[in-house]
Order: structure tokens, then C-alpha cells, then sequence
């Protein structure tokens, strides 16, 4: 099977958290931000991937904590260092406990390796709008 046709099977058989996360980040929605679904980089196929960040996202099941998938995984991950590609991992079931905190992991990994919080390109479907910098930095108490 060739490289296409995998991923085209892979867009078609994905995880029920992964058909939520790319409805989150599909058609800029992600404030702006393009992402690519089932990408290949080298043998790897990126679950998630921002080209303009260099930004993968992974979200793994159980099969993933077994010890030999472990050790694929950290392969895969040392040929994306090199490169230069950063990869988030997150489990399915963080998906369904925490979805705004993955979401906004995934923000800062894009603001921390663009610099950008959100890019004007089709500001129409942006659904996912980055916090303001004062409501993620809480003021110091008062003095008592």
C-alpha cells in the first residue's frame, strides 16, 4: 500500500477523540493556525500536524503504554527532534476529562514556536480563540 493510500485509510478509520480534535483544529478554525490530518514526515505519519509551527499532535490509546509501542514512540520522537519538529502526546481519555486544557497546551506550544497567537487568515472560522494575556496572568494578592 502506498503512502497516500495509508493515509487515506488512517483519515478514515480515526479514533473518535481524534474526529473531535480535527473538527477543533480543521479549516483555521485554531486561531488561524493550518493543520494537516494523517501528514507524512519521513516513515511517520503525524496524527496532527502545523507545518507553520512545526507542531505535531499525537492522541495515543492504551496501546501505546505497552512497553514496545513505548520504545516507537521515543524512536519516532528523537527523528522528529531532528527535524526540528516538536510533538505533543495525550492521551484519549485526557481528551474527554480536559479538552480545554489540551486545547490550550496546544496554543502555547503554537505561540511559544511562532511567536504568533493567532494568525489573520480566515478569521471567519476561528473557533478556538486564544485567552487574553491578563486572564492567564493572575495579579498578586493584597497585602493583608
Amino acid at each position: 500500500m502506498n503512502s497516500t493510500s495509508n493515509a487515506r485509510r488512517l483519515r478514515r478509520e480515526q479514533t473518535d477523540e481524534e474526529k473531535e480534535l480535527w473538527r477543533a483544529l480543521r479549516a483555521g478554525r485554531f486561531a488561524g493556525f493550518k493543520f494537516r490530518r494523517q501528514h507524512l514526515l519521513g516513515k511517520y505519519f503525524l496524527d496532527f500536524y502545523c507545518p507553520a509551527a512545526k507542531l505535531s499532535i499525537e492522541l495515543d490509546g492504551f496501546q501505546h503504554g505497552l512497553h514496545e509501542q513505548r520504545q516507537r514512540d521515543e524512536e519516532r520522537e528523537k527523528f522528529l527532534a531532528s527535524e526540528g519538529v516538536e510533538e505533543l502526546r495525550f492521551w484519549n481519555h485526557q481528551w474527554w476529562e480536559n479538552r480545554e486544557g489540551i486545547l490550550l497546551e496546544i496554543w502555547n506550544a503554537l505561540h511559544r514556536r511562532t511567536g504568533c497567537v493567532a494568525v489573520e487568515r480566515k478569521v471567519q472560522n476561528h473557533r478556538f480563540l486564544p485567552p487574553k494575556a491578563d486572564a492567564l496572568i493572575q495579579p498578586p494578592p493584597e497585602p493583608i
